[in-house]
């Protein structure tokens, strides 16, 4: 394991909304899909990212300007540095997924693991089934990574939905778990969830209603993070640390221990 950061250069910088920029940095690094990665600047502190990109070469990083270290990460420019240190965690189960018809479902940044995976899917495509992916955004304005929404629509079905409804938007309008509902993915599919864990569990009740059973979901718990090596104790869920043991979890798994978090935080 990683504990220490290295230093890479930023490659290139991208305004994806007034909120996110997506970095570009130059490394050797090449997670697996839904594995995360600490990203640091000397003297500011650390934050937890996941790459949102499937390269040996690079790795592609959504930031969005909300805390401390990613207010700064804001102010960079191509060829300035940042120390990054991973990857770490247990990333989606790829060989699990082989042949198999995928759903990939995520709100907001957490489109960034999900990205990863479809970035892997689209490298070894043959080795995948049919595959279906439903984006939320707020509206149009916090739309991510829309030339490759552009791309992945000639080669998977890519469903893209906001909120509310927006003048000009002929996509889907409403909550996720609505949106699917209308979609009717088959229910033989294997399920991949990442974004707020409230959208998950909305968006979970509608596929255990199309028939997906919580052994063909997954949840990632990316959000979570926080040390990445299982020290400060934060992303324990019960008895599985997310950093360490996730942030990928098979849903039949982590519901009951997400449970009795629940319950125990109501006493």
């Amino acid at each position: 394991m990683t504990y220490l950061p290295k230093e890479y250069k930023i490659e290139k910088i991208k305004n994806e909304t007034e909120e996110v920029k997506l970095l570009t940095v130059k490394t050797d690094i090449d997670p697996e899909p839904g594995q995360f990665f600490q990203v640091s600047l000397p003297g500011i502190g650390e934050c937890p990212l996941a790459s949102c990109s499937s390269n040996s070469k690079e790795v592609d990083m959504l930031v969005r300007n909300v805390g401390t270290v990613t207010s700064k990460m804001f102010e960079l420019n191509p060829k300035d540095s940042v120390w990054i240190r991973g990857p770490y965690g247990n990333g989606f189960p790829i060989n699990k997924l082989k042949g198999k018809t995928l759903v990939l479902i995520a709100g907001g940044t957490g489109i960034a693991p999900i990205t990863s995976l479809i970035e892997y899917i689209e490298k070894n495509r043959k080795q995948f089934g049919k595959v279906e992916i439903y984006f939320g955004f707020r509206n149009k304005e916090n739309i991510l990574l829309k030339e490759r929404l552009e791309r992945w629509k000639k080669k998977f079905k890519v469903v893209i939905a906001l909120d509310k409804s927006e003048k000009g938007w002929t996509g889907e309008v409403g909550f996720l778990n609505s949106v699917i509902l209308k979609h009717n993915p088959d229910k033989k599919s294997i399920a991949l969830l990442c974004g707020p864990e409230i959208m998950m569990k909305l968006v979970t009740e509608t596929l255990n209603k199309l028939g997906i059973e919580n052994n063909k979901i997954y949840w990632s718990l990316e959000r979570r993070m926080e040390c990445g090596i299982g020290s400060c104790g934060r992303c324990l869920i019960q008895d599985v640390y997310c950093c360490k043991d996730g942030p990928v979890f098979r849903y039949d798994f982590i519901k009951p221990k997400l449970d009795n978090e629940e319950a125990s935080n109501k006493l």
